[in-house]
């Protein structure tokens, strides 16, 4: 855009509509179209450029006003065609607007010295005392935070990751602040050192510092009312609103902070939803979830985790200091009033009811229910496997996915059985199985990690995770013969050298895979660019990756070789497949029935005695053969039973 000097007339005209240049008419440069119609009230200093204001626009309070400035005081600006500027309490210095902004009723929007706006922030999620620095910038993924937060056994990788990050900081730092196109800034406080993205809105928010918002056209960034942040980004597509407090804070793509919730030193990422409670330095993986005014998470690393009402951790036991952390691993969720001591690491999608003191550490024995009986942890392993709760989860998420854009941050995989979840539940087995030997017949309580088991929670818990075996391993099978003729399959596959995996905070990786990526960021100059690709590559091959792994199972536990067994072979697993859905199924469907068992109906009956009133509760809950969780459960175990069928006919012909 090219700008001229101010015309005489202009000039005169502007000094009647009560203007002032302090340091003169000449440094106010504006385009070849300008109109100084709609310039009234406004003070110039330092050196400005002005766009064209003479469209009719339509504003947020359902009024119309032409564009242009009015009541204010800019200083070292530049603001572009067709925006609005009214009622300027202090000043706007040292900005660029781009074109069809509104900034009405603002007391001061200002940047001073030099700023990466809030990028190079450093954050101590996880452990408070340090020790698991984050620096977060525009783009940071859940998985590079991962990678920087956990690997620090990798001195080397993690000084790449820093020095490529601080040299992506400081080509946006700048001593100028930046206001992205069509965004609107709406009676707010003191906004200092920030820069937005396009479309974002602003609403009332009393003070910022620091801080990016990273709003785009097609997923908008709205802070809201109360909101009071520090050295911060928000990515596109949150919300951060109702007395918010966030101090070093990363917010991911599709977050919700609001509420009053409060936060600091720590990491939100893809479609987090935080309301009412605290944080202190946690790293919240992808759909990491808290309702309640009364939960505090605390120097821990959640994701896909649900909190309880009043649930509570403790990172140090006063000697010290603050120096512990926890692991709650995918998936996971605290009942009311739930506590664990840190340190402790709980397994996947395992079920947290109670108080736990012991420091458990249960990560190889996923999918279980750590409960509190006369102060003792006591784990229940694979309980909680084939839970309604559990099914509805994976099924949920990605329904759940808020994120808008053609450029995700996070690479979210979140299937509950996966080929990371199995692992831990073949060494599950192996731990069981041994603990199992050692029983005594008397059947005292195991103690296992500072948890107590029975010997009868033992058995169950190998069955169940044998069950969600054959589950995974025949739903690949499944998949794989629909896709290929199965000679095909034992003619072109290879068994995988490794069959490790990690899970990235959301995104499932093969160790060796991931391993050969940390060798080249150590010995290479990385650049953020082959993060986002690495991420985009791993994410977009794991269903191959997984069936592979599946295969492998296969082998190693169920002792069929995919590439030399026969057609029998196969349709004998199926056949077993079969029948172990059928159990999968029941289980399912029993646990989702107790929501409709007269237990579940206490307090339908208001008045009266609710056992010898005619009342019919479906007017209020529905029938359970209605639900739309059970009915679409049915039908999707009707289909692929069908899909079963038809393949061991294929392979008895």
């Amino acid at each position: 855009m090219s700008y001229r000097n101010l015309t005489k007339d202009e000039t005169k005209a502007l000094e009647s509509q009560n203007c002032i240049a302090i340091d003169g008419w000449d440094k106010v440069q504006v385009t070849t179209d300008f109109v100084c119609t709609n310039i009234k009230n406004v003070t110039f200093s330092g050196k400005n450029y002005l766009g064209a204001f003479y469209d009719k626009i339509p504003l947020p309070s359902k009024t119309y006003d032409f564009s242009g400035i009015y009541n204010a005081r800019l200083h070292n600006c530049t603001i572009k065609n067709r925006c609005y500027i009214k009622n300027i309490g202090t000043a706007i210095s040292n900005y660029i607007i781009q074109e069809d902004c509104i900034i009405q009723h603002v007391g001061t929007l200002m940047a001073e010295g030099e700023s990466s706006f809030g990028n190079g922030t450093e954050v101590n999620p996880v452990n408070e005392a340090g020790g698991r620095e984050v620096i977060i910038y525009d783009e940071l993924s859940a998985h590079t935070a991962y990678l920087m937060a956990f690997y620090r056994h990798k001195p080397k990788l993690i000084e790449n990751l820093e020095k490529t990050i601080l040299s992506k900081v400081q080509s946006i730092t700048s001593k100028t602040g930046y206001i992205g196109k069509n965004t609107a800034i709406l009676n707010c406080g003191m906004l200092k050192n920030i820069k937005t993205g396009s479309d974002a809105i602003l609403e009332g928010v009393p003070y910022l510092s620091n801080g990016s918002i990273n709003s785009t056209s097609d997923a908008p960034t709205y802070i809201g009312t109360g909101v009071n942040a520090a050295d911060f980004i928000v990515s596109s597509g949150s919300t951060v609103s109702d007395n918010a407090y966030l101090r070093h804070c990363f917010v991911g793509q599709g977050c919700e902070i609001a509420n009053s919730y409060t936060a600091e030193n720590s990491l939100f990422f893809a479609n987090s939803q935080c309301l009412q409670g605290e944080a202190c330095s946690i790293f919240a993986g992808p759909f990491t979830v808290t309702h309640h005014k009364s939960t505090l998470l605390i120097a821990g690393y959640y994701s896909f985790f649900n909190a309880g009402s009043g649930t509570n951790q403790s990172n140090h036991m006063y000697k010290l200091g603050p120096v512990h952390q926890g692991i709650i691993e995918r998936g996971g969720k605290t009942g009311s009033d739930s506590y664990v001591m840190w340190p402790a690491q709980i397994g996947a999608f395992t079920m947290i009811l109670g108080r736990h003191y012991s420091n458990p550490d249960i990560s190889s024995l996923p999918f279980s229910y750590l409960i509190e009986n006369d102060g003792k942890s006591i784990l229940m392993p694979a309980q909680n496997i084939f839970n309604v709760g559990v099914t509805r989860d994976a099924q949920k998420w990605p329904k759940r996915d808020k994120r808008k854009g053609k450029n995700p941050l996070d690479y979210v995989i979140s299937e509950a059985l996966n080929p990371h979840t199995i692992n831990k539940i073949l060494d599950g087995i192996e731990i069981l199985k041994q603990l199992q030997q050692k029983a005594s017949p008397q059947g005292k309580n195991l103690m296992y990690k500072n948890t107590q088991l029975s010997l009868i929670s033992i058995i169950r818990g190998i069955k169940l995770y044998e069950q969600a075996l054959v589950k995974y391993v025949g739903d690949e099978l499944i998949y794989a013969i629909k896709r290929a003729n199965f000679d095909s399959i034992k003619k072109s596959f290879v068994y995988p050298e490794n069959n490790q995996w990690v899970d990235l905070a959301g995104l499932l990786c093969k160790t060796s895979i991931l391993d050969v990526f940390i060798e080249e960021m150590e010995t290479n100059k990385p650049n953020t660019g082959d993060w986002n690709t690495f991420y985009n590559k791993q994410f977009n091959a794991y269903n191959k990756l997984k069936q592979a792994h599946a295969f492998n199972v296969l082998k190693q536990y169920f002792n069929i070789d995919i590439v030399s067994c026969t057609n029998e072979e196969i349709s004998n697993f199926v056949k077993n497949w079969m029948d172990n859905n059928t159990k999968v199924k029941n289980s399912i469907l029993m646990d989702a029935k107790k929501e409709f068992n007269t237990k579940s109906k206490i307090g339908f009956g208001i008045d009266g005695d609710i056992e010898s009133r005619d009342i019919d509760f479906s007017l209020v809950r529905g029938k359970v053969e209605d639900n739309s969780f059970v009915k679409g459960l049915e039908l999707e175990y009707d289909n692929i039973n069908k899909e079963a069928e038809l393949l061991i006919n294929q392979l008895t012909k």
